[in-house]
């Protein structure tokens, strides 16, 4: 009987150490390589993610659709990618929920060709994306509105490109006429020639970025996971605000853009001029996004943004204190 006894005991002992193991595993899912995910890259290459007891293994997906169709089917918990992506999945039913958000403006650049200085001179011209409803694209639907040009009316040809490295090669190649880039890639081409017709920092166009997104069912049925993770997350983002720890942020972001030290202090400093303090989700982003959407889509206007948002998990950390003490701690003014 004592040995049956013993048995069962290592039994359980083993099933709740492989429970706890398989707790500790957490998939994050990302679907492009823009300066909004640097929180992302610095918590995994930091130790941030470990410091909260997590073994993080970052997954890339390269669209917004498919990112969203990875994690309704539960093969990715968690995700970061910009508010598009939930506006649009709410709209078809997705429960998803957007648990924080590092960015609600855009650093990008509208980018052109050499040759194009006027907003008139893109009519009937080739505007190139990463994928068709995703971030990239919202902003370039968004920076053309600025300049007062309408796709349909002003015959513009929207064409799927691929990732930024692939986007600022094509413009280079002739193969588009025009681009949103985040400035690791807006830069150098700017320093060569290219025009930049619009700067969505400047135009301060409220636009939901990347943030970390969830299952409705994940934040209900994983708390404690999800505290962790945005806990290193977080820590990440006090990181990336601290001014000494420069050169090894700019490190981070060089290898994951694969970009030259120009690129890559750029795309440094236009993290900074974007990444809030404590990553609350503005609901004017989310409400532009939401009026963009409707014009191809009248059921996404019957979406509340109130119900895409989910701040409880962010706000409790941020009324216990943890948030501050990590900038007091680091000197971060």
């Amino acid at each position: 009987m004592k040995e049956f006894l013993g048995a069962l005991l290592v039994l359980f002992l083993f099933h709740t150490s492989l429970h706890a193991a398989a707790e500790r595993r957490m998939q994050i899912g990302f679907a492009s390589f823009a300066t909004g995910y640097a929180p992302l890259w610095v918590a995994a290459d930091r130790g941030f993610f470990a410091q909260e007891g997590l073994d993080t293994e970052l997954i890339f997906i390269g669209s917004n659709p498919t990112l969203v169709a990875s994690m309704i089917a539960r093969e990715v918990p968690l995700a970061l990618t910009a508010g598009t992506a939930v506006v649009s999945a709410a709209a078809g039913g997705g429960p998803l929920k957007i648990l924080a958000t590092f960015a609600n403006r855009s650093g990008y650049d509208l980018v052109a060709r050499p040759g194009i200085t006027r907003p008139e001179d893109l009519k009937g011209k080739r505007v190139g994306v990463q994928s068709m409803g995703g971030g990239g694209w919202m902003l370039s639907l968004l920076a053309l509105e600025r300049l007062g040009l309408d796709p349909v009316r002003d015959r513009l040809h929207i064409q799927v490109i691929g990732l930024q490295p692939q986007l600022a090669r094509a413009l280079e190649t002739g193969g588009i006429d025009v681009t949103v880039l985040p400035p690791g890639f807006s830069q150098p081409l700017k320093a060569r020639g290219y025009p930049v017709l619009l700067n969505l920092l400047n135009a301060n166009i409220p636009v939901t970025g990347i943030g970390v997104i969830a299952l409705k069912e994940t934040v209900e049925q994983s708390p404690q996971l999800v505290e962790r993770v945005l806990k290193g997350l977080i820590r990440a983002l006090v990181f990336v605000h601290h001014p000494s720890n420069r050169e090894a942020v700019t490190q981070t972001l060089a290898r994951r853009l694969r970009v030259e030290q120009h690129g890559a202090e750029e795309a440094y400093r236009g993290a900074l001029e974007v990444l809030e303090r404590k990553p609350y989700t503005s609901p004017d982003g989310l409400l532009n996004i939401r009026r963009v959407l409707t014009r191809a889509n009248p059921r996404v206007a019957t979406i509340q943004v109130e119900d895409v948002m989910d701040m409880r998990i962010l706000r409790k950390l941020d009324d216990s204190g943890f948030i501050d003490a990590l900038y007091s701690t680091s000197g971060v003014r």
